[in-house]
């Protein structure tokens, strides 16, 4: 729930500084304006797709959009790794498995397989976990940055 009013807080900021309406913004994308009213309502949380999208649209990190960090940084990202290959890194890099990472967040064990897998990828909310799990942002958990935070 704090995640969901800190997007519609920054989401709405973002649309000011730029001088939007959401139904411009909307056109603008080719996407549902009723999508991004409901992001504007804090009435539903984006999908990585989607905050992927609004995130190089502002030139913010998701992270910035998701109200997770103040750092507004022209940020540059690069392209997102597919998880499957993402994952075994970020095992390594943490210093985890998959057994400890299930554990500690509520994650069920089964995703992570499919992560691991390539059957899937993590919605928007389990990365939301994850890097808080890790302490590190959204956009390192996907590869769109080298950077932690």
């Amino acid at each position: 729930m704090e995640t969901l009013n800190s997007l519609k807080d920054r989401f709405n900021e973002l649309l000011a500084e730029h001088n939007l309406k959401p139904s411009v913004l909307a056109l603008k994308l080719n996407i549902p304006k009723n999508t991004l009213c409901r992001y504007a309502r804090g009435a539903q949380m984006p999908n990585l797709k989607m905050a992927m999208l609004l995130s190089d649209y502002f030139g913010c990190s998701i992270d910035y959009l998701l109200g997770r960090t103040d750092s507004n940084c022209n940020f540059n990202p690069q392209d997102a790794k597919p998880f499957k290959e993402r994952f075994p890194f970020l095992l390594q890099q943490f210093k985890t498995n998959k057994y400890r990472i299930a554990k500690e967040t509520n994650l069920h064990s089964s995703i992570l397989y499919r992560w691991q897998n390539g059957n899937c990828s993590p919605e928007l909310d389990s990365l939301i976990i994850l890097a808080d799990h890790f302490d590190c942002s959204v956009e390192y958990l996907i590869g769109r940055s080298n950077n932690i935070w």
